[in-house]
């Protein structure tokens, strides 16, 4: 491309960029931007991985109106927003404390989108027409300002990106946090290491999850119920809308990419059983569970997701096992997972105790609740569910102690036992 010629697109990470229509796209969405907004993308993406100053910024956005920095700020949020960046953990937009802003995605121009730009003159709509001697004048400032720039950047061995790997596992981390805004900024991340490498399995695996988690969780309708539980999602035939699908179709194809580079990674065998349960091929589904099982007998997501198809299924029994066995793998690897495992860990114990409340083995739903309040002591559906046990075995004494000390110390009460 002449050096004279801009781009009217680009593709920023995962998202086309078109200046002429002003749409950002992605994955079949489409969302306009505010002229400013998208001369902000166009100016940041002209120059990956260069620091921007405000003044700079208001300079060429607001090249003839005196505006605040909240017109900036406004600005940046807005296309934030629309890229669906988080600023504490960016993908896309870096904020640089007292120095500025700078666009960390790789940019690529739509019409050869494997060729990264490096370097590129601001956007032709940012430019003004220049008396000569103007223009002299801003070659030497911006020489000066070159010069600052590089004495104070930091050079790669000071801060080098994280590798892939390291993005992986930070996305994965977020994934396991189960709320909508960690389960979109490990999207954000599992693309980010894609658009460098297409073929890393680990972010294949990572994002077809977290596709399939927004799909059952956190659908783009307004106003609809969040479940946590797939057979509640499934019920609600949230999965068969035309837009789950598309998302389902795209995560299918992740997961069976990542098998078929990594068919050794257990990750990549769970993602596309979970893909699998979502579109209720459950045989299938616990085939892949016990596939990635079979590879790592810790994998306990894979054992909790063959219990919870094998309940969804209608085989009880057999599940409650599975259940067990996903425990005693989060027991052993705690310590070394606790991010990940600690919002399950409790939660699974009980999980398994009520199971065995339901089919009237009350010793071992006692054991249970009491193995919970070893590692959760204030647990209130924990503590609870063992009170309302401890009552109907006329224990009542006992039952309430429980319920005053939760109430004492964590400031809530006992739930009514289901």
């Amino acid at each position: 491309m002449p050096e004279n010629q801009q781009p009217t697109a680009l593709f920023v990470g995962a998202w086309r960029a078109d200046r002429t229509t002003g749409e950002l796209t992605r994955e079949g969405a489409a969302e306009r931007l505010e002229p400013k907004v998208m001369d902000l993308l166009f100016l940041l993406a002209g120059r990956p991985g260069k620091a921007f100053s405000k003044d700079d910024i208001m300079a060429a956005l607001w090249p003839d109106v005196v505006v605040g920095d909240d017109s900036l700020a406004r600005a940046v949020s807005r296309l934030r927003k629309a890229l669906e960046d988080d600023a504490k953990t960016p993908a896309y937009i870096e904020t640089l404390t007292k120095r500025g802003y700078r666009l960390i995605a790789d940019v690529r121009p739509a019409d050869d989108p494997h060729v990264a730009i490096a370097i590129a003159s601001p956007p032709a709509a940012l430019r003004r027409e220049l008396p000569r001697p103007a223009i002299a004048a801003g070659l030497a400032a911006l020489a000066a300002v070159v010069a600052l720039a590089l004495a104070f950047w930091p050079s790669p061995s000071a801060k080098a990106p994280p590798s892939e790997k390291v993005l992986v596992e930070r996305a994965n981390d977020f994934y396991f946090q189960y709320t909508r805004a960690d389960n979109e900024a490990a999207i954000a991340l599992f693309e980010r290491v894609l658009a460098e490498r297409p073929e890393y399995a680990p972010a294949l695996a990572g994002l077809a999850n977290a596709l399939v988690q927004k799909v059952i969780r956190w659908p783009d309708q307004p106003g609809t119920a969040e479940y946590t539980r797939l057979e509640d999602a499934l019920k609600s035939g949230r999965a068969k809308t035309e837009p789950a699908k598309r998302v389902l179709g795209r995560a299918r194809a992740l997961a069976e990419r990542a098998v078929a580079l990594a068919p050794g990674d257990p990750a990549a065998h769970k993602a596309l059983g979970f893909v699998q349960s979502a579109g209720s091929a459950f045989d299938q589904a616990i085939a892949s569970y016990k596939k990635a099982v079979g590879i790592d007998p810790d994998a306990w997501g894979p054992l909790i997701n063959i219990g919870d198809v094998l309940e969804i299924s209608g085989r009880n029994a057999e599940a409650l096992p599975y259940f067990e066995q996903a425990y005693a793998a989060m027991t052993r690897i705690y310590d070394k997972e606790a991010a990940r495992v600690r919002p399950w860990y409790a939660e699974l114990g009980v999980l398994i105790a009520d199971r065995y409340r339901a089919g009237g083995a009350l010793g071992e739903a006692e054991t249970w609740y009491r193995r919970v309040l070893v590692y959760a002591p204030l647990h209130r559906i924990a503590t609870s569910h063992l009170a309302a046990l401890l009552k109907s075995q006329g224990e009542t004494v006992t039952a309430a102690e429980l319920c005053t000390a939760l109430k004492q110390r964590a400031g809530v009460s006992c739930t009514d036992a289901p």
